[in-house]
């Protein structure tokens, strides 16, 4: 028995080490190949397109560029003729000097490192344009409960609404509704609500809460999204998309009815029950005490992020497209959005993961079923291309500064400065790749407390 388990953990292991490789390569190679076309529209010269770091696996030649798959597969590069880096010219010929990175005017260089992020950004539409046209379970924002006496009752929501946009913004995810109400106290918001077959346009202004933040009075189905790895939910056998129905033998109706049980039972095991592909399951959990659950208070969390209902839907070729620009727009300005209040510390910087958190990741979602793993291919290539564009040298966003500073003096920065930046940027994306190593490390091994 004891080998069974770790035979069936060492495949779940390379299971999720395959799964990241997937989402990685595909995810690098749209990021590089970005820069790899945009360059060759240029008339720039490439010479090496690598998917991967280190020493060459694989690798073929056509024309003057080299393709390969690389052994460290967590990035990839694109090589150019007179690149950043490559100063000293004096051995290219002159025709390879015209078709070298520097040479060119310094739009056509902002628009080369530019591409890699916006690739990004474009592959995330396309896997979303895919779903939309061919048909999947659509996440939707439906009502589980309405508070009493509370501004959502007043306005006239009804337990079973399904909240499709806020303020002319489209939505289909039950966090970004609590977001957004938790982010406009005081201000009214106009809802564009689904009842049955009739569309509403509903007005609430959420009040002011004791921490400051909105409230509206509206709760969604316990219905779970993310399980965090090494979490108590992920030890004890919780999965996304399990739909809590009981807590205690306590039935439970919204997740606010379920969060409200868990922060007031830290270090108290509980019998959670829930639904798992229509079959009932129970699980002994003991929730972790967190210091500050965002309203100054402390409580019990298990690591479990908020999920929608689903709705199978199938749009149409041209309908899609229009649907998945919303939709990526959307990602992009949440993604955005979280982190500047993750620079700014508003947000917890623990919530940051690394490669270990994206293999685990990448393999939960993966045995969720493709449409999962490819949403949380959407999430991550959004994250690459929004990261990409800081303005941290050795990232784009620092090669996008450097050249807007030189169109402006109409020089480049010296040779020296350069590469002073480029080791101040090198330093900070060490620095950072140490701490999400050392917080994946923390939650494998559950000791998160730790780190106060």
């Amino acid at each position: 028995m004891h080998e069974m388990i770790n035979t069936a953990d060492v495949m779940h292991v390379i299971f999720s080490i395959a799964s990241a490789i997937v989402a990685l390569g595909i995810l690098v190679f749209a990021h590089e190949f970005g820069h790899f076309i945009v360059a060759k529209m240029s008339g720039v010269g490439v010479l090496k397109f690598s998917l991967g770091f280190g020493r060459k696996l694989i690798g073929w030649k056509r024309g003057e560029t080299e393709y390969m798959v690389s052994a460290i597969p967590l990035g990839g590069y694109v090589k150019m003729i007179g690149g950043e880096g490559d100063e000293d010219d004096k051995e290219l010929t002159p025709d390879e000097k015209a078709r070298s990175f520097m040479a060119q005017p310094v739009w056509k260089r902002m628009a080369i490192v530019l591409a890699g992020p916006v690739f990004n950004i474009l592959l995330a539409f396309v896997l979303c344009y895919v779903l939309l046209v061919t048909g999947f379970p659509t996440a939707v924002a439906r009502v589980a409960g309405v508070a009493p006496g509370s501004p959502a009752e007043k306005a006239g929501f009804l337990s079973g609404d399904i909240i499709e946009g806020m303020d002319g913004n489209p939505t289909d995810i039950w966090f970004l509704v609590a977001d957004y109400v938790k982010a406009h106290p005081g201000k009214v918001v106009a809802f564009k609500v689904r009842r049955g077959g009739e569309t509403l346009d509903i007005k609430a202004a959420p009040v002011p809460g004791p921490d400051g933040k909105g409230y509206i009075g509206l709760a969604g189905s316990a219905i779970i999204d993310v399980v965090f790895p090494g979490s108590p939910a992920d030890k004890a056998g919780i999965r996304g998309k399990d739909r809590v129905v009981a807590v205690d033998g306590k039935e439970v109706g919204s997740w606010d009815d379920m969060a409200g049980v868990i922060h007031g039972s830290p270090g108290r095991e509980l019998d959670i029950s829930i639904l798992r592909d229509g079959k009932p399951m129970s699980f002994k959990v003991t929730p972790d005490l967190k210091e500050d659950l965002g309203n100054g208070k402390s409580g019990g969390v298990i690591g479990i992020t908020p999920g929608s209902d689903t709705e199978k839907v199938r749009y149409g070729v041209v309908e899609s497209a229009g649907l998945a620009i919303d939709r990526t727009l959307l990602y992009t300005k949440v993604i955005s959005a979280f982190l500047a209040r993750l620079v700014s510390g508003k947000e917890d910087a623990k919530q940051l993961g690394g490669p270990i958190m994206i293999v685990q990741m990448s393999g939960m979602q993966a045995q969720q079923g493709y449409i999962d793993f490819v949403m949380f291919m959407v999430m991550l290539s959004v994250n690459l291309g929004v990261i990409n564009l800081f303005p941290i040298p050795v990232l784009d966003g620092g090669h996008i500064f450097f050249l807007a500073i030189e169109g402006i003096i109409r020089r480049p920065l010296s040779i020296k400065m350069r590469e002073v930046a480029q080791q101040i940027g090198l330093f900070m994306i060490i620095v950072l790749m140490v701490f999400v190593f050392y917080h994946d490390i923390l939650r494998i091994m559950g000791l998160e407390q730790l780190w106060k």
